[in-house]
């Protein structure tokens, strides 16, 4: 009998951009990634706390300009979720005209890793694969 074929892994994408959304989407389901998306961050609390994804990548700025913090902060928080892995994606150091880049802080940014908008399917690519440990 063939061995069983390995599970896909899911990410959940949070992001208010519909457009960024469907593209990353595509990208990595042609990678055979499954994707669940959500366009807030409440949504994509629910979601997490549901379908129990292997990564989330998430909007920094949404309904607010701190909502992805804020949000990574309650995945920190809530049990069931803080061993997941998640990636931080935004574009606010070019919106903002900020002289510094975003880093992972286990209080103030609980994430993963940061990856400035824009952000190209191959860097999208890269960083999905090392966190899901086949980069």
């Amino acid at each position: 009998m063939p061995a069983a074929a390995p599970a896909r892994k899911r990410i959940l994408m949070v992001d208010d951009d519909q457009d960024f959304l469907d593209s990353c989407k595509a990208v990595l389901e042609s990678e055979n990634y499954e994707v669940l998306t959500a366009n807030d961050g409440a949504a994509g609390l629910e979601l997490a706390r549901r379908s129990k994804p292997d990564l989330i990548v998430m909007d920094m700025m949404m309904t607010t300009t701190t909502e992805g913090m804020e949000i990574s902060r309650r995945i920190r928080e809530t049990p069931e979720l803080r061993h997941l892995r998640l990636i931080m994606i935004t574009g606010a150091r070019s919106a903002m005209h900020l002289p510094f880049r975003f880093e992972p802080d286990p209080h103030h940014l609980p994430v993963d890793a940061v990856l400035e908008k824009p952000l190209t399917p191959a860097a999208l690519l890269q960083e999905v694969r090392k966190h899901l440990g086949n980069a």
